[in-house]
C-alpha cells in the first residue's frame, strides 16, 4: 500500500506548527496577562497584592493543558496560598495609624512643654519663698532695733505720739499755741482797731488778747474738775485719794475719753463765760460786743486750752513769773534788753505739766 509520505510529513508539520502557534498564542496571552497585571497595579510578581489580584482573574480559568508539565509564573501565582493577604494593612489603615502617630506626638510634645513650665514655675516658687523669708528677717531685725531706740529714748525722757490722731497731737497742739499768736494774734488786733474807743489803746488791745488766753485755760480747767467731780458722785467714790486699783482705773479711763473727744465736745458754755468776763470787764467798751474778729479768736483760744488740757499729762501756762529766763521767755523788740525784770506779758508760757518742760516759750516786756 502506498503512502504519500509527504502529505504525512506536511500533516504533521502543519500540526506542529499550529500547536506551536497554539503555544505562543498561549504563552503571548499569558504574557499579555502579565503586563496588564504589571500596568494595573505597579507591583512586583512575587508580592501578596498581586497574587489576590491574579486569583480573582478571569485568567485562572483558562486551561492551561499544554503547560502542566512546565509550571508557568501565572501558574506559581494562582496556587501560591493567600493566608497572608488577610494581615497585610490597607491604604486607609496605613492613613489612620500615621494620624494617630502624629496626634500622639503632638500630646507627648505638649506635655513636655507643660512640664517644662511647671519645673520653671516652681523655681520660682522657691525663690519667692526665698525672698519671703529674708523680707521677715529682716523686718524682724528692723523692729527689734527700733525697740532698742524706743527704750533709750524713753530712758533719756523723750515722748512717742500716736501719728493717727492728727491735729490732736500734743506737736500739732503747740504749733497751733504758737499760731494763735503770731497770726490770730495780729488778726484780731486789726479787728480791735476798727473800734473808734481803742484805736489808740495798743497796751489795752493786748492786755485783752492776753486776758482772753488765760481766761479760757481757767474756764476749761474747771469744767474739768466739774465733770470728774460729778462722775464720782454718781458713782459715789470717795474724794480721798487710796490705792484702790479700780479708782485709779477710773480716772484714767475718764481722761482717755475727753482727750479722745476734744473736738466734738460743747463748749457753748465756756466761750459765753469767757466773753462774758471780757464784756464785764470793760464795761466802758460795748462795743466789743459787736466785734466779730474778737469772738472767734475767744473761741479759738477756748478750743485750743480744752485740748491742750486734756493731754496726758495735761498742758499749762505760765504767766506769774517776774524775773526773766532765757528757757522760758522771750523779750518783745521794744523792752530793755538790759532789764531782768518783767513788765509786763504779751503771751503765757506753755508747760507740758505742772513744773514741766517749757514747749513754748512767754512773750514779755522788760
Amino acid at each position: 500500500m502506498y503512502i504519500n509520505i509527504y502529505s504525512v510529513r506536511n500533516r504533521s508539520h502543519r500540526s506542529s506548527s499550529s500547536s506551536d502557534n497554539q503555544s505562543l498564542t498561549e504563552g503571548s496571552s499569558v504574557s499579555s496577562a502579565k503586563g496588564i497585571i504589571h500596568r494595573n497595579f505597579d507591583i512586583k510578581p512575587e508580592g501578596p497584592l498581586y497574587c489576590s489580584r491574579i486569583s480573582n482573574s478571569p485568567l485562572d480559568n483558562r486551561p492551561l493543558t499544554k503547560l502542566s508539565n512546565s509550571p508557568s509564573p501565572s501558574s506559581q501565582l494562582s496556587t501560591r496560598p493567600l493566608c497572608k493577604l488577610s494581615n497585610s494593612p490597607t491604604p486607609s489603615a496605613q492613613l489612620s495609624t500615621s494620624s494617630h502617630s502624629t496626634v500622639s506626638f503632638q500630646d507627648s510634645w505638649q506635655v513636655t512643654a507643660l512640664r517644662r513650665e511647671v519645673s520653671v514655675l516652681k523655681a520660682e516658687l522657691n525663690q519667692s519663698q526665698l525672698n519671703i523669708e529674708f523680707l521677715q528677717q529682716r523686718e524682724r531685725k528692723i523692729k527689734e532695733r527700733l525697740a532698742e531706740q524706743a527704750r533709750l529714748m524713753m530712758d533719756r525722757g523723750m515722748r512717742f505720739e500716736n501719728v493717727a490722731m492728727g491735729g490732736g497731737r500734743p506737736t500739732a497742739l503747740i504749733r497751733r499755741y504758737g499760731n494763735l499768736y503770731a497770726q490770730s494774734r495780729v488778726d484780731t488786733l486789726d479787728a480791735l482797731d476798727s473800734i473808734p474807743e481803742l484805736e489808740h489803746a495798743h497796751d489795752l488791745k493786748s492786755k485783752i488778747l492776753f486776758s482772753a488766753v488765760v481766761l479760757s485755760f481757767r474756764s476749761v480747767y474747771h469744767t474739768m474738775c466739774e465733770i470728774r467731780s460729778r462722775i464720782k458722785h454718781i458713782l459715789q467714790v470717795n474724794d480721798e485719794r487710796t490705792p484702790d486699783p479700780t479708782i485709779q482705773e477710773l480716772d484714767h479711763c475718764i481722761t482717755a475719753h475727753m482727750k479722745n473727744s476734744v473736738d466734738r465736745f460743747d463748749l457753748r458754755k465756756n466761750l459765753e463765760e469767757v466773753l462774758s468776763q471780757i464784756w464785764a470787764t470793760l464795761y466802758d467798751y460795748p462795743s466789743l460786743k459787736n466785734c466779730d474778729g474778737l469772738k472767734h479768736y475767744v473761741k479759738d483760744c477756748v478750743r485750743l486750752a480744752w485740748s491742750l488740757s486734756n493731754q496726758c499729762p495735761p498742758f499749762v501756762i505760765e504767766y506769774e513769773g517776774r524775773v526773766f529766763r532765757k528757757d522760758l521767755h522771750v523779750r518783745f523788740h521794744s523792752s530793755n534788753q538790759e532789764s531782768n525784770h518783767i513788765k509786763t506779758y504779751l503771751w503765757p508760757t506753755l508747760l507740758e505739766g505742772r513744773n514741766g518742760p517749757c514747749v513754748h516759750k512767754g512773750v514779755v516786756v522788760t
